[in-house]
């Protein structure tokens, strides 16, 4: 079965966060209410709530210009809920990377959001990414991944957890229709011991374009047990628009 390679693989691969050292404190003691600044490293520079010469309570660090986070901390450590900020060029095209969600041990953890852009030297987005759900240890476990690209097919769909992983790729226009219509270029589902495709365009072998059709008439009587993934998708797909040219 012909495989789709979608432009969006490198704009979900390159979401993974890196854990950033913040350098070692002064000692100093002070109540966890009072607000000062703090001098990390060379680049990072801190300004909230500091106990013991550390930040302690809510508070902003910033490393240069690029990236940032603010939101809570226990101990010089991200701990409780935040929003992290990283912003840096590759060959002329701007990425924007923000997580907004639950922080343990200086590592996402618990439930979060990220969103990422993709501008080129003109200031238009030509990717744009959502990623809702679970992580772990700064590893995205469980949820929900939608993209838009200017590629063809323009949408990435994507929902997993430890026992379900949906990957639609196709249009938005409407996804539950085009789920029971076999409109979507590409459709691969595995669960338990199921694994299944399908794909809009025809097998030149005969043996696999039946099998092809028997995924097709499978997936379309499993529509009720996969209409919710099916409507977050369409709810997250607004959510990231791209600047046609």
């Amino acid at each position: 079965m012909r495989r789709i390679l979608h432009t969006c693989k490198t704009v979900i691969l390159s979401t993974v966060l890196i854990a950033t050292s913040i350098g070692i404190y002064a000692p100093m003691t002070h109540a966890a209410t009072e607000k000062e600044s703090l001098k990390l490293s060379a680049r990072a520079s801190y300004y909230g709530q500091v106990e013991n010469g550390k930040p302690n309570g809510t508070g902003t660090i910033r490393w240069g210009d690029s990236k940032s986070y603010a939101g809570q901390w226990v101990d010089g450590i991200r701990q409780g809920t935040g929003k992290y900020v990283n912003q840096y060029t590759v060959k002329g095209r701007t990425f924007v990377v923000t997580y907004k969600g639950e922080w343990s041990k200086d590592q996402r953890n618990g439930l979060g959001e990220v969103r990422q852009t993709i501008k080129n030297k003109a200031g238009k987005i030509e990717a744009n990414l959502i990623q809702q759900g679970q992580f772990e240890n700064d590893v995205f476990k469980k949820g929900y991944t939608v993209t838009q690209a200017l590629a063809d097919p323009a949408f990435s769909f994507n929902y997993k957890d430890s026992d379900l992983w949906l990957q639609i790729y196709g249009d938005n226009q409407n996804i539950s229709q085009y789920w029971a219509t076999g409109k979507f270029t590409q459709i691969q589902y595995r669960k338990g011991k199921i694994d299944k495709e399908y794909s809009i365009f025809p097998e030149e072998d005969a043996t696999k374009q039946l099998a092809n059709q028997a995924n097709l008439k499978y997936f379309k009587k499993i529509q009720p047990q996969v209409s919710t993934y099916l409507k977050t998708f369409q709810t997250l797909s607004i959510k990231v628009p791209v600047t046609s040219s």
